[in-house]
């Protein structure tokens, strides 16, 4: 019997693995989104809680939003919208982040092999949280993340080099919105993979017993803690709002990261003013 040998050159086994996917290959996810956060630029995205139509996502584009937040914590989206969403968003260079439902490896690990270019972490409020995101987030030695899925697609080459021009491409915040985060906050941020720190501030406000009570001083104060924590380790501070007016307060202190609501909700605030406009009441 003959015995078949698998002969492997040098020259063949040092060549990377090519992905032939779109023309340019590779693309920079979240880079320009770290640019901007980095330099305190004020920065504007919005979270994608009800309405899953993959069109918003040209929209945000054309409108020069900055990211957007696919919310599967609260959201009943299914996978395929899901994928749909971050296969659109990757195709046209647009920041689509996920929060996801909690930090649980399989789970962040999956989303970003749909093809998430970072991650918001709801709830943050121990070390093993972050963690649990780092190895999720990245292949090893760094992570734990053996990767997979669509978002291969995105990738230039399989190599290291390959994954360090994906891996350099993802956003990473943290939400804090209980008194455990809001003491760690620094510590968490000063994880140099850690790009900002976002507020929770309804969830915030009900951790401290003060239901929505946000001009309450323990809720501000709070507030003011996870902002100074998240700037003792060089990293900005964001905030959840649902205003133009509130966005410019919180701009004004020192929050150039700014979350804006789903389009439904936006479209309920802009048709309620429409019919206030035309003074019309409507049935009792």
């Amino acid at each position: 019997m003959v015995k078949r040998q698998c002969t492997i050159t040098p020259e063949a086994a040092a060549r990377p693995i090519v992905v032939k996917s779109h023309p340019d290959g590779g693309v920079v996810f979240a880079k320009a989104l770290k640019q901007k956060v980095r330099e305190r630029k004020l920065t504007v995205g919005v979270l994608i809680s009800f309405d899953f139509w993959a069109g918003y996502i040209e929209i945000y584009k054309a409108e020069k939003l900055d990211y957007a937040v696919l919310d599967l914590e609260h959201s009943s989206c299914n996978p395929s919208q899901a994928e749909e969403l971050f296969r659109t968003a990757r195709l046209l260079d647009f920041p689509l982040l996920v929060r996801p439902e909690a930090a649980v490896h399989h789970m962040i690990k999956k989303y970003m092999d749909w093809g998430a270019a970072g991650v918001m972490l709801p709830w943050t409020e121990t070390q093993q949280h972050v963690d649990t995101v780092r190895d999720a987030l990245f292949s090893p030695p760094r992570g734990r993340r053996g990767p997979g899925g669509p978002t291969v697609f995105a990738n230039r080459t399989l190599d290291r080099a390959g994954w360090d021009e994906v891996e350099e491409g993802f956003f990473s915040m943290i939400q804090i919105e209980s008194p455990a985060g809001v003491k760690r906050v620094a510590s968490f941020t000063d994880n140099d993979w850690i790009d900002a720190a976002m507020l929770g501030p309804y969830d915030l406000s009900l951790n401290l017993s003060r239901w929505g009570e946000m001009d309450h001083p323990e809720v501000v104060d709070a507030i003011c803690k996870v902002r100074e924590g998240s700037e003792s380790s060089g990293k900005p501070c964001g905030m959840v709002v649902g205003t133009p007016g509130k966005a410019q307060f919180w701009i004004d202190k020192g929050f150039p990261l700014i979350l804006i609501p789903d389009p439904a909700i936006l479209a309920r605030q802009r048709l309620r003013g429409f019919l206030d406009e035309l003074g019309h009441v409507g049935p009792a």
